[in-house]
């Protein structure tokens, strides 16, 4: 089975004789496998576009990666990861990452703890107190129907 194929290290369009073979050489399948957490050559060359950015949750620097072997996607770098993990408790001041009104009171949530796992409710309180109120009408509705 021919087929047409495109070598992901150098880019060569070339003849593939089986359907499990990806390179176009053993030397680009050698480049491959000894570098194989890198992004290829042939994707550094063309990695001017922007995949994903954000906001370093220690420092608050805008961070744009470009390349998609970059794995960042909290910290700028190795140092602010640390400092962040190490003195997380220590920390006064941070920005609000995201705000939302609790469903059951109404109140403002301001989350500014990236650890901080709360999308609907204030509190513990408030969602049982929504979950039972809503429940019971569910329940309600399902009798009757």
């Amino acid at each position: 089975m021919e087929r047409e194929a495109k070598c992901p290290v150098c880019g060569k369009v070339f003849t593939a004789h089986r359907a499990t073979e990806r390179y176009c050489s053993a030397a680009c399948r050698r480049y491959a496998y000894r570098h194989r957490d890198e992004a290829p050559p042939s994707q550094q060359a063309s990695s001017g576009k922007t995949l994903r950015s954000f906001c370093c949750i220690r420092c608050g620097k805008l961070v744009v990666v470009t390349q998609g072997a970059d794995k960042r996607r909290k910290f700028c770098s190795p140092h602010c990861e640390r400092l962040y993990w190490k003195h997380s408790k220590n920390v006064e001041s941070q920005p609000v990452q995201h705000a939302f009104s609790c469903r059951n009171c109404g109140v403002l949530v301001e989350i500014r703890d990236a650890k901080d796992r709360r999308t609907a409710f204030c509190s513990a309180d408030c969602r049982k107190q929504w979950f039972s109120l809503h429940r019971k009408a569910v329940a309600h509705h399902s009798i009757k129907g």
